[in-house]
């Protein structure tokens, strides 16, 4: 990843206070965040010249028109053209790339490139118009998905009916000629002298 170093643009001589200030401004803390996020993908950030990244042209290295204001810029000669930010980009991505193997490093700093070199840079490809879609076939699921029971609830869940009590299918013993039942029956003689006292009285 390519920064870059403003260091060559900065003014100096303000004093030990507002060097420090300048240097703890929120691009810089924003760079070393970069850094140390970059280090943990095992991804380098490089620092390289920014003097001249948006004012030159990054296929023959000229000086770049604006006819359309500052964001904007135009090459004549190799008919390139854009917006500023994205011309800077693309000189400090080959800055990067043509002085990676003369990089300096420095204890507590990012290796930096100092010297801007410079190759021409072609297009990828000819891109003279807009990309046209290309619609993807959806995905048809031919199987129905698996229907997973609702939990404490089984509508459909057989619960088998209780047994029935032991004391419920034995049937009583019936008496044997009256022994252990617990009817007293009165012997019909015994009934019939009640019943002539009755009418006596």
């Amino acid at each position: 990843i390519a920064v870059e170093d403003l260091t060559t643009l900065e003014t100096r001589g303000h004093g030990r206070a507002n060097n420090n200030r300048a240097a703890q401004s929120a691009r810089r803390q924003a760079v070393a965040a970069l850094a140390h996020t970059a280090a943990g993908a095992g991804i380098t950030v490089v620092s390289v010249p920014a003097r001249g990244s948006s004012a030159q042209c990054p296929g023959c290295d000229e000086p770049l028109s604006r006819p359309g204001g500052y964001h904007t810029a135009w090459c004549p000669r190799c008919r390139v053209g854009g917006n500023g930010d994205h011309i800077a980009g693309v000189n400090l991505a080959k800055r990067a790339l043509l002085g990676k193997n003369k990089a300096i490093l420095r204890r507590g700093q990012l290796p930096a490139v100092r010297v801007a070199e410079h190759a021409r840079v072609h297009r990828c490809r000819d891109k003279n118009g807009p990309t046209p879609s290309r619609p993807r076939h959806r995905r048809v699921r031919r199987s129905l998905p698996t229907v997973t029971p609702r939990l404490g609830v089984n509508p459909n869940r057989h619960v088998p009916a209780p047994q029935a009590s032991v004391w419920d299918t034995v049937k009583p013993t019936p008496p044997r000629n009256g022994a252990g039942s617990r009817d007293t029956r009165t012997p019909q003689a015994s009934a019939r002298l009640v019943a002539d006292r009755m009418r006596s009285m």
